[in-house]
């Protein structure tokens, strides 16, 4: 299989997952790379292995002659084999669309297994008629993981000529502020176009806060970082990104912090 740097879409295979396709061509076309679907066996789906490969195979085929690169399919034998799969196939990036059938659409399963993943994932709901990335909001807090956002945000930028929205947290300190403005710097090096828009919560709650107010600021996409660890709080309530996703009315980008780099920061 030529899965080299694919958009995936990770699909139960049981309807066709509209909204996480029209993300991924919008990425996949601004990007010239292929789109994929992926799924895996799960007994809690009421489709047989051949079943899902067929319907996989038949939307890659429709989908083909609409994107540049083409489209193709893959089926894991199961979500354990989700990380290597995705690590061999050198993807880009995967859409998850979160699914009305409680087998499949458990949020804490694809954060677990996206855990160790170097590449951004994103979060869309069925009911997400018309995914636009005119506008991404970026909330940025005073961990020193969020400076990814900014090369992130930058390719947006670039690539769909979205208008970045930077909300850096009201903390007493002053860590987010100085995050927002390295990613200011490095949004001025691209001329892309920005704003700030003050955040009325601090950095443990600002992306939240992002989250809600997207539809009010007119953002079609939300940066967030995922947690770097999980504490015992995270572990029995779910960790923050739990939370604002199952809130999210647009979009919602998770990026990974990099253990190896931010192991000794504060």
């Amino acid at each position: 299989m030529n899965s080299i740097e694919n958009i995936f879409v990770f699909t139960s295979a049981e309807e066709y997952p509209k909204a996480a396709v029209d993300m991924a061509v919008q990425l996949a076309e601004a990007a010239e790379k292929p789109v994929c679907f992926v799924s895996y066996c799960d007994r809690k789906i009421p489709l047989q292995p051949d079943d899902i490969e067929a319907k996989m195979a038949e939307w890659a085929s429709e989908l083909s002659p609409k994107v540049t690169k083409g489209a193709e399919s893959h089926l894991l034998p199961s979500l354990s084999e989700f990380h290597d799969f995705m690590t061999a196939s050198e993807a880009s990036t995967i859409v998850f669309q979160l699914s009305e059938h409680k087998g499949f659409n458990k949020v804490r399963t694809f954060l677990k297994i996206t855990r160790d993943l170097r590449i951004p994932y994103i979060f869309v709901k069925p009911y997400f008629d018309k995914i636009t990335l005119d506008k991404v909001l970026v909330p940025v807090t005073f961990l020193v993981e969020d400076n990814e956002k900014g090369p992130f945000a930058a390719n947006l930028g670039r690539f769909f000529g979205s208008e970045l929205l930077l909300m850096p947290a009201k903390d007493f300190g002053h860590k987010a502020r100085i995050t927002t403005d390295k990613i200011t710097t490095l949004l001025d090096k691209y001329e892309l176009k920005h704003n700030e828009i003050a955040a009325q919560g601090d950095s443990f709650k600002v992306e939240l806060e992002a989250v809600r107010r997207a539809d009010e600021l007119g953002a079609g996409m939300v940066i967030a970082s995922a947690s770097r660890s999980y504490g015992l709080d995270d572990i029995i309530f779910g960790p923050k990104e739990l939370g604002f996703i199952n809130e999210c009315s647009v979009p919602v980008m998770l990026i990974n912090p990099r253990a190896d780099l931010y192991v000794l920061c504060g």
